[in-house]
């Protein structure tokens, strides 16, 4: 299977939905549309698609931000889905390592995902231990606070 990633375009916006979807955040063209305006506004953020056979079968989403306590910045992983029907096909590889290269242009210090624990995510826990990613929850928690809208 040939794969090209290249970053996403507002004509990638219907699958970029149904790749969400897939991923258990159910969007529609027109936010995911909106969401790509203000991730272009980003000079440190980039949305990666993979392409196959003219389809959009992949979607990653990195930003990269400084770090206070070192001297660097880390990128941060804050999407990655696979189209299910095309999964195990080296899509997710291709879209990491385009990632990987990003958060190297920047000089990043590391790159880190957020994945829950659940068991529906399983695979995607061991894809990211293939690719030498560690859980590091064991020496930090990780807290989140919403805000009122």
């Amino acid at each position: 299977m040939a794969i090209l990633v290249r970053q996403a375009t507002h004509a990638d916006g219907g699958r970029l939905a149904e790749l969400l979807g897939q991923l258990g955040y159910p969007t529609d063209e027109t936010s995911v549309a909106e969401r790509l305006d203000y991730w272009s506004d980003e000079p440190t953020a980039a949305v990666f698609v993979a392409v196959s056979d003219d389809v959009v079968v992949g979607v990653a989403a990195v930003h990269v931000s400084p770090v206070l306590e070192v001297t660097g910045h880390y990128a941060r992983l804050v999407a990655l889905v696979v189209d299910e029907d095309t999964r195990g096909s080296g899509i997710g590889r291709a879209l990491l390592a385009a990632v990987e290269a990003y958060a190297r242009a920047f000089r990043c210090l590391f790159v880190e995902v957020t994945s829950g624990r659940r068991p529906e995510r399983e695979a995607a826990h061991r894809f990211y231990r293939k690719a030498g990613f560690e859980d590091v929850n064991a020496h930090a928690y990780r807290y989140k606070k919403r805000l009122p809208q």
